[in-house]
């Protein structure tokens, strides 16, 4: 495995909490690990019952509580994650990191340095990086002689310098830099952090040993976003999305954009939905309603919905249409 699912910490919490029945959460990249890690539970602790949930877990602020309560367990074990920076659970919950044994190597900082020197001649450099890597930014940042290198702070104390959510974009955006480093696997993270500075991004993948230049990536996007947010300019009847899981439940927010969208003479009604998608949405959808924006999550519009036939706003950009300001993009919140 080429993660470190601490399972000795893992075993002396349960064992200090006197847990009997716990229940394992596996954000969807991991759990593929899953068996594994509850074969090697088993073995320091066969009396325990062990549960592994596999509904989808999209990151802290979506801890398995109510499926915790149903099947009656102890405690939950959540994988992947430090705690969400506006929700923490109630039911007892043991947050294991699950970083990574991978490595930069020389080649690929060498490969970067010259990326960011020939391309864009940058001299200030902010690296950012998702939790199981976060332990790269130091390695990175030492190599990087000759730059500039910046390490924001986030906005939580669960979180470390330079990590990133796939909604929280603080450690990034708490710097000026000329390019954003993101430290990190996929597409996910890297193309929120450009969305969310407006900067060039360049992704450090660990996994394949390579970096890959986001920034015309980040361009499409903004194009379709904007495309949505000039279509919603017309709009008279809103329709906000509020989330029911509790770690995606923003009733305050909700009720910001209610106000502010009927104060502006459109109608307004609220909807609550647990797992959003297109079927979620044409269910209700009919000929009166012009634009929806969701609060839960705002990665839904960006990743999931943004083909959707009629604009899916993100919160960001809902308040882009009620400012008035549409020169400067809004991400996430």
């Amino acid at each position: 495995m080429n993660y470190d699912f601490e399972i000795e910490k893992t075993v002396n919490e349960i064992k200090n909490r006197g847990a009997k029945r716990v229940l394992l959460q596996f954000p969807e990249g991991l759990k593929p690990f899953s068996l594994q890690v509850v074969e090697q539970l088993k073995e320091k602790l066969p009396n325990i019952e062990f549960l592994i949930s596999t509904e989808p877990s999209w990151g802290a602020c979506d801890i398995a509580e109510d499926e915790a309560t149903t099947l009656k367990v102890d405690l939950i074990i959540h994988y992947g994650h430090t705690p969400y920076t506006w929700y923490y659970p109630k039911f007892p919950t043991v947050f294991i990191e699950v970083r990574s044994n991978l490595y930069i190597s020389d080649q690929q900082i060498a490969n970067l340095k010259s990326l960011l020197e020939e391309k864009y001649k940058a001299r200030r450099v902010s690296i950012t990086s998702t939790i199981q890597h976060v332990h790269l930014i130091k390695q990175l940042a030492t190599k990087l002689q000759g730059f500039d290198v910046l390490v924001g702070k986030p906005s939580s104390p669960f979180m470390y310098d330079g990590q990133i959510l796939g909604c929280d974009y603080k450690s990034a955006l708490n710097v000026e830099a000329d390019v954003y480093l993101n430290i990190s696997g996929g597409l996910f993270h890297a193309l929120g952090v450009g969305l969310a500075t407006g900067k060039p991004v360049i992704k450090v993948d660990p996994y394949t040993g390579r970096n890959e230049d986001l920034t015309s990536e980040v361009y499409k996007i903004l194009k379709v976003r904007y495309g949505k947010i000039m279509k919603a300019l017309d709009a008279k009847t809103w329709v906000i999305i509020q989330g029911v899981k509790t770690g995606q439940n923003r009733p305050l927010m909700v009720k910001y954009f209610e106000k502010k969208l009927k104060e502006r003479g459109y109608k307004v009604f609220v909807i609550t939905n647990r797992s959003l998608s297109k079927d979620t949405l044409r269910n209700i959808d009919n000929d009166e309603v012009d634009t929806f924006v969701v609060t839960s999550c705002p990665r839904l519009p960006i990743d999931d919905l943004y083909d959707y036939e009629k604009p899916v706003l993100t919160p960001g950009e809902a308040k882009m249409i009620i400012s008035g300001n549409l020169d400067k993009y809004i991400f996430p919140w």
